[in-house]
């Protein structure tokens, strides 16, 4: 089964908000084996809006659209619906109930402007929004069946799971069904990932290899639609490991874990406790593990030390290390690691010092050049590391994310 995803909304064309939705909707019809052929965003406009869904009506079976069923004069979703199926606005007791199950629950009067949000196309099928004012509802144009939910995230997030997608697996009891694995690598470029995954749809017919790059690691999915009662499934699942045999040691994550997430699961696996200090990186680190649920079962602390004076006085780092080497050298790193671990009583301590530019750089150190120090009870270890941008929010991240993969193989 075939579907479109519609987005509206004169933000997301004018860029001031990212169009979130569709990329959420589309991943969970994937799920239920629902394959999205396309994706439209349309302005609050009556003309475009009309457009839209005459454009998708007979094009695929099923489609979603978010958004314009609020209370306000630019809310067209429900009229341009009414009048793009020839029918008219009608008050709809389930949408009536629905509204004023909302505000009576918090005890409050049903506002006028919001009886709007009651009025649907003759002949829909109205879907009660106990999470919201604006009722969803459903109909169908020239075969295709839709969806309206609203925009509000999280109406549209509980709809689409409490309704939409049991739907869709209702149409289709026989249908495909998603199976999918998907991997995070770090320490190659998106062109070396796919080289080393060269021919793999050949040899496995009927998988799909895709990439998304999100500085700097490459995410790697490998899926199939299964319509032949497993059998694809096991060949979905042999590519996957040909895949991860592969990729090797730039695997992060043979389950679509996060490297701040990789990093987590070998903490709680070992045991282990981790703290940072951190220079160049300006806290990054210790903000990426602390994003991870349940950190504080093993992230002690996180030392932002960037003057030389707080990598002395907080740290312990020798003035005489700083004044014979700098602060970006293997020797400041390494006391830097010990000092951090030696403070907080953690397992294992982990430090960043660098350059990230754009300016700071020599012939001796230039822009993008980091060490990373790393500390445990077998002894402490530097890393050196030269990153090839110039602009500073990459190479911080770049320098992040070597930390992270460091603690992630010493662990």
């Amino acid at each position: 089964m075939r579907a479109m995803v519609i987005t509206t909304g004169e933000e997301i064309l004018k860029g001031e908000v990212v169009d979130t939705h569709a990329s959420w909707i589309s991943e969970k019809l994937c799920e239920v084996g629902v394959e999205v052929v396309g994706h439209l965003s349309v302005g609050d406009n009556l003309a475009s809006l009309k457009e839209a869904f005459l454009r998708v009506a007979g094009r695929c079976e099923v489609a979603v659209v978010t958004g314009g069923l609020g209370p306000t004069e630019d809310d067209l979703t429900a009229r341009a619906v009414a009048e793009s199926a020839g029918v008219a606005l009608v008050e709809d007791p389930a949408a009536t109930a629905s509204v004023a199950a909302y505000f009576e629950g918090r005890h409050l009067a049903v506002p006028a402007s919001n009886l709007k949000q009651a009025r649907l196309p003759k002949g829909s099928s109205c879907i009660p929004n106990p999470v919201g004012t604006a009722p969803a509802f459903s109909l169908e144009l020239a075969g295709t069946r839709f969806w309206f939910l609203p925009g509000v995230p999280r109406e549209m997030r509980y709809l689409m799971t409490e309704s939409v997608l049991p739907a869709m697996v209702a149409l289709q009891p026989n249908g495909a069904r998603l199976v999918k694995t998907a991997i995070t690598t770090f320490g190659l470029p998106e062109s070396l990932v796919g080289e080393r995954l060269s021919g793999l749809e050949s040899i496995f017919q009927g998988i799909h290899v895709g990439y998304r790059a999100s500085l700097p690691v490459i995410e790697v999915k490998i899926w199939a639609f299964d319509r032949e009662g497993g059998s694809l499934e096991k060949i979905q699942q042999a590519a996957s490991a040909e895949a991860l045999k592969r990729l090797g040691e730039y695997v992060v994550s043979g389950h679509g874990l996060s490297m701040a997430e990789a990093v987590a699961e070998r903490l709680c696996e070992t045991n282990k406790t981790v703290a940072v200090a951190e220079s160049c990186t300006g806290g990054l680190i210790g903000s990426l593990l602390t994003d991870v649920s349940g950190s504080s079962d093993w992230f002690l602390l996180s030392a932002v030390t960037y003057a030389n004076s707080a990598k002395e006085n907080v740290l312990g780092v020798s003035g005489e290390t700083l004044a014979a080497h700098g602060a970006v050298s293997a020797e400041t790193v390494k006391e830097m690691a010990e000092g951090v671990k030696r403070t907080s009583g953690a397992d294992i301590g982990i430090a960043t010092s660098g350059i990230a530019g754009p300016t700071g750089g020599t012939d001796e150190k230039p822009v993008g050049t980091v060490w990373i120090g790393i500390a445990t009870d077998a002894g402490t270890e530097a890393l050196h590391f030269v990153s090839p941008f110039k602009e500073r929010h990459q190479n911080k991240r770049i320098f992040a994310f070597k930390a992270l993969d460091l603690l992630r193989r010493a662990i």
